[in-house]
């Protein structure tokens, strides 16, 4: 019998079966399952299956496993995807979210940014009802309203002295500590940034959330996306990683 822990096989095993060329890759979606990625859209498994196998395959893909949360209705996994690009090799954080019904993947959902893959953002439309009043579980509770404040010194007291926050191009932007703490009041020194939550995620260690973001400083086109926050000994996050598209307010720069 399959069980969640089946599912997270086939959810580990995606990308590399994909960057193998393996198109049996399909056979892991239910039957009327979809896949919603920042690269295809909304897909049937077959078409996603065919298109991401070919884009790895032509950027030379391996992937490196990161981090799982898993419960009954939801397997979450994030993985590093490295591709060869004009020469170069880049990292790309990818986490995949598939929700389980009858033991078999139902939806997925793929986030990532475009960033490290074209210099640029793309807008994405929201993927689901973004209507959640729950509030996360502490302490990413207390985050979520820091941004919502554009609150920078209560959003970074939510995180151990050496926790680390990573923005959703990876590599180089990451920032631990002290950095964390000026990353923090330098991206909100414009104004909140508003999240709308659609699917909220605990297996007791970490917390995910999907979201809908519309506000950074002011309004903006509603995009999608998740981020992950994990706890540490203390009970504060040891770290935080993003996965969006969103265009930061010009006065911030290109990242």
């Amino acid at each position: 019998m399959r069980t969640p822990v089946s599912v997270l096989d086939d959810v580990h095993g995606l990308y590399p079966r994909l960057a193998e060329g393996d198109m049996g890759a399909v056979g892991i979606f239910g039957d009327k399952a979809t896949i919603d990625s920042p690269l295809g859209g909304r897909q049937q498994p077959a078409e996603f299956v065919s298109e991401t196998r070919a884009w790895l395959g032509r950027h030379a893909a391996h992937s490196v496993q990161v981090h799982d949360v898993m419960t009954p209705a939801r397997v979450i996994h994030e993985l590093l995807v490295y591709l060869t690009i004009d020469g170069e090799e880049r990292e790309l954080p990818v986490m995949l979210v598939a929700d389980v019904e009858d033991d078999s993947i139902r939806d997925l959902r793929v986030y990532h940014s475009t960033w490290p893959l074209t210099g640029s953002h793309v807008v994405r439309p929201p993927l689901m009802q973004y209507d959640l009043v729950q509030r996360p579980a502490e302490p990413v509770g207390t985050y979520h309203e820091a941004l919502g404040k554009g609150d920078a010194d209560m959003a970074d007291s939510v995180f151990e002295a050496d926790g680390c926050v990573r923005e959703p191009a990876g590599g180089k932007w990451v920032y631990c500590g002290p950095a964390r703490t000026e990353w923090y009041r330098d991206i909100l020194r414009l104004g909140p940034i508003g999240l709308h939550l659609g699917t909220i995620t605990d297996d007791g260690t970490t917390v995910v959330y999907e979201y809908m973001a519309d506000l950074w400083g002011g309004p903006m086109n509603p995009q999608a996306g998740a981020a992950v926050y994990q706890r540490g000994a203390s009970g504060l996050l040891v770290a935080a990683r993003i996965y969006d598209d969103v265009q930061p307010p010009a006065a911030l720069g290109d990242v």
